[in-house]
């Protein structure tokens, strides 16, 4: 998910921008400041950095006082912080940032999810994709395994510029709904339309035939791309029809694409003649496809693994690297969760395009353009969800997930780096907690919720590392890979099990206080 972070410009992304020297004078905006500081910082000119720091903290240091976080666990700045002028400078903006929390009135947006634990599925997916990029469109057969569960209809998403050709059972049309204007249902999809699909008489499982094309001119959707030089389809512009409660279907997809373009994607891929095939096997809730003129990969094996890293201008060194560290982060957290994910074919997908990143089964992506700490630290949040991805994302229960894989990238960084990298990113974890909503039954499509799921899940869990011990902590969480626990309530009940009542009602009161 997206966070107000990456409206701002990270070191990584300023370094590739060009601004002369001849423009500092006329900085206008935070942004130009926040340039001409890291320009200067690249050339090793730290008075000069601290000048235009300064600059941005006088003219915007209240506008933008949450980027205190940012400032606090940005590698590049790290060699400043032994100067006195550096905690001068982080010194106001924490007091910005403090001034303008404990002003505003905490909003708490709460919404109860009741999950339906019988609703029809998609068991698997086979398809035939055309992709013609020079034209934006997308040409899609699906056969789609559906067990309607005695339903009568079944729900998806899909992408909204899309003209159904035919939906059909035994090559008989069913009665469908699809308005292009009406609004998505599913908040990680916000171009989609809802899609229903009547049940064929028998209500069971089914093998239903779906036929569209799909129109990308406006594509405007996070993780997901239709230009020439990068081509990105997935879940979150529902380029297949996506059903919220399949989490576990199976695939295969066959590309067809514009010549010239390599393909890859979420599964293993092959080239076959002018068609490319992707088996994904494994159960997941996404499809996720990439092409680009420039595509590269490379692979290494380690204890019976197959590593694979996927990019563009990514360099060769730092695609040696990035294999190196995978390996290194799925070793640790396989000794640290004394459990084994089952993964024995992993890929990583470095995206060229602004972003964050995402984590499914065997598969990871993650914007960037270089091999630094933040990369590493993503790797750590996102191969985290290898053991933390079993309770719903759609309610106050992802904490589960979201909150359990940051508090994994937190001992990752605690591990791997010094103990002032590891404060650092424990302090940001704080203050971005500090005044965060309850986690308790949060709005999950809320922008208050990042906070609440991901860092205030994360301290609760690295505080209670702190109050029972290390060894019994692990011992706690080795217990929740092991057993799989997909609710608030079975985790309360395993800790009390494990630490006692008092420590049940302390995780209890941290949840809803």
């Amino acid at each position: 998910m997206k966070h107000w972070r990456h409206i701002l410009l990270t070191t990584t992304t300023i370094l590739s921008l060009v601004f002369c020297s001849s423009e500092f004078a006329s900085a206008q905006t935070a942004n130009d400041y926040w340039l001409a500081a890291d320009k200067a910082l690249a050339a090793g000119d730290n008075d000069s950095t601290f000048y235009y720091l300064n600059l941005f903290r006088e003219k915007f240091g209240r506008q933008y006082a949450f980027a205190y976080t940012t400032f606090l666990t940005e590698e590049d700045y790290r060699p400043l912080h032994n100067d006195a002028r550096w905690t001068a400078f982080m010194d106001s903006m924490r007091t910005y940032k403090h001034e303008i929390e404990d002003k505003r009135e905490i909003t708490y947006p709460r919404k109860v999810v009741v999950e339906d634990t019988n609703a029809p599925t998609v068991k698997r997916y086979d398809i035939l994709l055309d992709i013609d990029v020079e034209k934006k469109t997308l040409a899609v057969t699906t056969t789609a395994i559906i067990d309607f569960k005695g339903r009568e209809s079944i729900d998806f998403t899909l992408w909204k510029n899309s003209t159904i050709n035919h939906i059909r059972y035994k090559n008989k049309e069913l009665t469908y709904s699809f308005d292009t204007k009406d609004e998505s249902t599913n908040t990680y999809i916000s171009q989609g339309a809802p899609l229903r699909l009547a049940a064929p008489k028998n209500k069971g499982i089914c093998s239903i035939d779906f036929n569209y094309t799909c129109n990308l001119d406006s594509l405007d959707t996070w993780m997901s791309s239709m230009e020439k030089d990068w081509v990105q389809l997935g879940y979150y512009m529902a380029w297949f029809p996506v059903n919220n409660n399949s989490r576990d279907f199976t695939a295969n997809v066959s590309i067809s694409i514009n010549k010239g373009y390599t393909v890859s994607g979420s599964g293993i891929v092959k080239c076959k003649g002018d068609k490319w095939e992707m088996s994904q096997p494994w159960e997941s809730f996404d499809l996720q496809i990439v092409a680009s003129p420039s595509l590269k990969s490379k692979k290494m094996t380690s204890n019976g693994r197959t590593f694979e890293v996927v990019y563009t201008d990514f360099t060769d060194a730092d695609a040696d690297s990035a294999l190196v560290a995978c390996n290194e982060t799925l070793q640790f957290y396989t000794r640290l969760f004394k459990t084994n994910p089952s993964n024995d074919y992993m890929k990583f997908l470095v995206v060229p395009h602004s972003g964050g990143g995402i984590s499914r089964k065997n598969f990871i992506a993650y914007a960037t353009r270089r091999f630094n700490e933040h990369f590493k630290t993503a790797i750590g949040h996102e191969m985290g969800h290898f053991w933390w991805n079993k309770a719903p994302t759609f309610s106050w229960e992802d904490w589960l997930n979201e909150g359990f894989a940051e508090f994994s990238k937190l001992w990752y960084i605690k591990c791997h780096f010094d103990k002032h990298v590891f404060d650092c990113y424990l302090e940001a974890c704080r203050e971005d907690s500090r005044h965060a909503c309850l986690i308790y039954e949060v709005d999950r499509d809320a922008p208050e919720a990042y906070d609440a799921l991901y860092n205030k899940g994360a301290l609760l869990l690295y505080d209670l590392e702190q109050k029972v011990g290390e060894q019994r902590f692990f011992e706690f969480m080795n217990g929740v890979a092991k057993h799989e626990i997909t609710s608030t309530a079975l985790l309360l009940d395993y800790a009390e099990e494990k630490f006692g009542k008092e420590i049940r009602e302390w995780i209890e009161n941290r949840i809803k206080s």
